[in-house]
Protein backbone atom coordinates (compact mmCIF):
# COMPACT_ATOMS: atom_id res chain seq x y z
CA UNK A 1 0.00 0.00 0.00
CA UNK A 2 1.56 3.49 -0.91
CA UNK A 3 0.44 6.51 0.88
CA UNK A 4 1.06 10.40 1.09
CA UNK A 5 1.47 12.36 4.53
CA UNK A 6 0.62 15.97 4.58
CA UNK A 7 2.96 17.26 7.19
CA UNK A 8 1.19 17.76 10.28
CA UNK A 9 0.00 14.01 9.59
CA UNK A 10 3.76 12.61 9.54
CA UNK A 11 4.67 14.76 12.07
CA UNK A 12 1.87 13.78 14.60
CA UNK A 13 3.20 10.25 14.18
CA UNK A 14 6.50 10.47 14.58
CA UNK A 15 5.71 11.68 18.76
CA UNK A 16 6.52 8.55 20.65
CA UNK A 17 3.57 9.95 22.79
CA UNK A 18 0.96 10.10 20.11
CA UNK A 19 -1.91 7.96 20.27
CA UNK A 20 -0.77 7.66 16.53
CA UNK A 21 2.99 6.79 16.85
CA UNK A 22 1.64 3.38 15.71
CA UNK A 23 1.37 4.40 12.09
CA UNK A 24 5.05 5.43 12.06
CA UNK A 25 5.58 1.98 13.46
CA UNK A 26 4.16 0.62 10.91
CA UNK A 27 6.21 2.59 8.36
CA UNK A 28 9.19 1.49 10.03
CA UNK A 29 8.25 -2.31 9.82
CA UNK A 30 7.50 -2.16 5.68
CA UNK A 31 3.60 -2.12 6.49
CA UNK A 32 3.58 0.26 3.85
CA UNK A 33 5.36 2.61 1.70
CA UNK A 34 5.64 6.38 1.82
CA UNK A 35 5.12 8.28 -0.70
CA UNK A 36 7.48 11.56 -1.10
CA UNK A 37 8.49 14.28 -3.55
CA UNK A 38 11.33 16.56 -2.95
CA UNK A 39 9.12 19.27 -2.05
CA UNK A 40 7.63 17.44 0.79
CA UNK A 41 11.07 16.25 1.81
CA UNK A 42 11.80 19.68 2.16
CA UNK A 43 9.12 21.17 4.39
CA UNK A 44 8.91 17.57 6.70
CA UNK A 45 12.53 19.07 7.43
CA UNK A 46 11.39 22.33 7.98
CA UNK A 47 9.26 21.28 10.36
CA UNK A 48 11.18 18.57 11.69
CA UNK A 49 14.05 21.48 12.46
CA UNK A 50 10.86 23.77 14.07
CA UNK A 51 9.29 21.07 16.21
CA UNK A 52 12.15 18.90 17.55
CA UNK A 53 15.68 18.52 18.75
CA UNK A 54 18.73 18.79 16.58
CA UNK A 55 19.14 14.91 16.99
CA UNK A 56 15.41 13.87 16.49
CA UNK A 57 15.54 16.19 13.33
CA UNK A 58 18.47 14.59 11.76
CA UNK A 59 17.21 10.82 12.87
CA UNK A 60 13.75 11.95 10.83
CA UNK A 61 15.67 13.40 8.12
CA UNK A 62 17.79 10.38 7.68
CA UNK A 63 15.28 7.77 8.25
CA UNK A 64 13.20 9.59 5.37
CA UNK A 65 17.03 9.18 2.94
CA UNK A 66 17.73 5.36 3.99
CA UNK A 67 14.38 3.79 4.60
CA UNK A 68 13.88 0.92 1.89
CA UNK A 69 9.58 1.78 2.72
CA UNK A 70 9.93 5.65 1.53
CA UNK A 71 9.78 6.17 -2.02
CA UNK A 72 10.81 9.76 -4.10
CA UNK A 73 8.58 10.57 -6.87
CA UNK A 74 9.45 13.43 -9.23
CA UNK A 75 6.58 15.40 -10.44
CA UNK A 76 5.91 16.09 -14.28
CA UNK A 77 2.36 17.54 -13.77
CA UNK A 78 0.89 20.25 -11.67
CA UNK A 79 -2.97 19.88 -10.86
CA UNK A 80 -3.55 23.10 -9.43
CA UNK A 81 -6.89 21.58 -7.72
CA UNK A 82 -6.58 23.22 -4.19
CA UNK A 83 -7.08 26.91 -4.93
CA UNK A 84 -7.76 27.78 -1.48
CA UNK A 85 -4.42 26.69 -0.17
CA UNK A 86 -2.24 26.11 -3.19
CA UNK A 87 0.77 24.90 -1.21
CA UNK A 88 -1.79 21.63 -0.56
CA UNK A 89 -1.30 20.87 -3.98
CA UNK A 90 2.21 19.07 -3.78
CA UNK A 91 0.35 16.51 -1.60
CA UNK A 92 -2.18 15.51 -4.58
CA UNK A 93 0.62 15.96 -7.00
CA UNK A 94 2.98 13.00 -5.05
CA UNK A 95 -0.48 11.32 -5.07
CA UNK A 96 -1.51 10.95 -8.42
CA UNK A 97 2.64 10.42 -9.78
CA UNK A 98 3.02 7.83 -7.04
CA UNK A 99 -0.03 6.09 -8.27
CA UNK A 100 -1.00 5.97 -4.34
CA UNK A 101 -3.79 4.42 -2.28
CA UNK A 102 -4.01 7.30 0.11
CA UNK A 103 -3.49 10.85 0.73
CA UNK A 104 -3.94 11.11 4.57
CA UNK A 105 -4.82 14.46 5.82
CA UNK A 106 -6.85 16.21 8.32
CA UNK A 107 -6.53 19.52 6.64
CA UNK A 108 -10.17 20.57 5.46
CA UNK A 109 -8.68 22.20 2.30
CA UNK A 110 -8.87 18.46 0.78
CA UNK A 111 -12.22 18.03 1.45
CA UNK A 112 -12.94 19.08 -2.10
CA UNK A 113 -11.44 16.49 -3.78
CA UNK A 114 -14.38 13.90 -2.71
CA UNK A 115 -16.26 16.52 -5.05
CA UNK A 116 -13.96 16.04 -8.23
CA UNK A 117 -14.26 12.89 -10.53
CA UNK A 118 -10.75 13.71 -12.27
CA UNK A 119 -8.36 12.63 -11.41
CA UNK A 120 -9.50 10.84 -8.74
CA UNK A 121 -8.02 11.24 -5.06
CA UNK A 122 -8.73 8.73 -1.89
CA UNK A 123 -8.10 10.95 1.00
CA UNK A 124 -8.89 9.73 4.57
CA UNK A 125 -7.93 11.10 8.09
CA UNK A 126 -5.72 9.92 10.28
CA UNK A 127 -8.14 8.10 12.69
CA UNK A 128 -9.28 6.08 9.55
CA UNK A 129 -5.84 5.40 8.24
CA UNK A 130 -4.71 3.98 11.95
CA UNK A 131 -7.80 1.85 11.61
CA UNK A 132 -6.70 0.70 8.51
CA UNK A 133 -3.50 -0.40 9.69
CA UNK A 134 -5.68 -2.27 12.08
CA UNK A 135 -7.39 -4.61 10.48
Amino acid sequence: MKVVFDSNIFVICTNPYSEYYNIFKKLMQGDYTLCLTTEISFEYIEIFQRKFNSSKATDLYNFLLESPYVTSYEIFFKWDIIEADPDDNKYVDCYIAANADYLVTNDRHFGLLSEIEFPPVKCINIDEFLKLLSN
